[in-house]
């Protein structure tokens, strides 16, 4: 084991400004499909319907019906590691080259870093988590570091140890998509079918976070339009030019103290989540303990931002995530091999710096394959 000098704390007491970082770039996508396989195309696009209540009768939406014939995303999912992001480069390696004039002849992608949204928001977290650890592998590959989020032993616990009321609360989020997103503008949901929570619409895109250029996909819930877009002839500059918006499940807070935490531990997932592929409205259900929604509210992230300054700071969240790029920068510079893995692990329970293992092949931690690495 070796310590980085990555201290989130010291991150936290020096950041005095927003780093730099360019506005993300949508540069393609994909839809991964109910067997969670990896569709070219815009298929699971959705378009945002918020339902309107019958005249005189407040709006009621039951996030508990269908819960016992939902769909769940199949336990084989958490061996996709970075398939579909890797499918994705593969059809489109010839756009995410490097550019210059002898681009044709590169082998080198034209970014620093790839991996999931899902990955830089929780990077982005780091500084205000006190009680959850994590794990990231790194593999470098012809210039082109690979990042990829590991289970730590106390998910896959409290994910195996996890209650019928806490499943529930899962699905909630899902059946309220269900409710509020359509296959077709303008078009009435069909709220009756089993929820199925493998299939997902992935938008790719692209940003450069001070001196380090990262390709990212990330799940879009969906977009605003009045009018359908064709979903077979869409490209990555027309799906640019739409508005994503982000849909969300809350607890309608009754006490000061729920209030305070919603903004102090909630919103800094929310806004990091949706500043990394630039959404700005949210669109949020508003359920009681029973499981009903009888608002939906609008947020924007400004206002997100604005309300959770005395709780989280912005522009600390981004420093440690550019802080953690540069520092794996730094230790891999000389590696290049698609079967060393780097282990990086933080728990601040146990060490407040980050700390990261070399497991050179063979190993169980390899996530880059052959298929890929052979073509790329």
């Amino acid at each position: 084991m070796q310590r980085t000098n990555l201290d989130p704390a010291y991150v936290t007491d020096n950041t005095k400004s927003f780093p730099t970082i360019s506005q993300p770039k949508i540069v393609g996508f994909f839809s991964v499909d109910s067997k969670r396989e990896y569709i070219p195309s815009a298929k699971n696009l959705k378009y945002l319907n918020l339902p309107t209540p019958a005249s005189g009768r407040p709006l009621q939406i039951d996030l508990n019906k269908g819960f016992q014939i939902r769909k769940p995303k199949p336990d084989s999912a958490k061996q996709e590691k970075l398939d579909h992001l890797l499918k994705f480069i593969i059809e489109n390696q010839m756009n995410l080259r490097e550019s210059g004039p002898d681009a044709e002849h590169t082998t080198r992608l034209n970014c620093d870093f790839v991996c999931f949204r899902g990955l830089l928001r929780m990077l982005m977290c780091t500084p205000y988590e006190r009680k959850t650890p994590w794990i990231v592998l790194a593999s470098r590959y012809k210039g082109t570091i690979y990042l990829c989020a590991e289970d730590t032993p106390e998910k896959l616990q409290e994910e195996a140890t996890l209650t019928e009321q806490q499943k529930r609360f899962c699905y909630y989020g899902f059946k309220f998509e269900q409710h509020v997103l359509t296959d077709e503008p303008n078009s009435k949901p069909d709220t009756n079918s089993p929820v199925i929570e493998s299939e997902e619409f992935c938008a790719m895109f692209r940003t450069t976070l001070e001196k380090n250029r990262i390709l990212y996909g990330a799940e879009m819930d969906g977009i605003v339009a009045d009018k359908p877009v064709d979903k077979n002839f869409l490209d990555a500059d027309h799906l640019a030019r739409l508005e994503f918006i982000e849909v969300k499940v809350k607890r309608n807070e009754t006490n000061p103290r729920q209030v305070e935490n919603f903004f102090r531990f909630k919103t800094r997932n929310w806004w990091c989540q949706s500043f990394l592929v630039n959404i700005q409205r949210i669109f949020v259900g508003l359920r009681d303990d029973l499981g009903m929604v009888n608002e939906i509210k609008e947020m924007s992230l400004k206002e997100i931002d604005r309300s959770s300054r005395r709780y989280w700071s912005a522009s600390i969240c981004t420093a440690f995530c550019s802080h953690f790029l540069d520092t794996v920068q730094r230790i891999m510079l000389n590696v290049d091999c698609p079967n060393t893995v780097y282990r990086f692990e933080y728990d601040s329970r146990r060490c407040r710096n980050v700390v990261y293992f070399v497991q050179k092949e063979p190993n169980n931690d390899s996530f880059l394959p052959n298929w890929y690495c052979s073509v790329i």
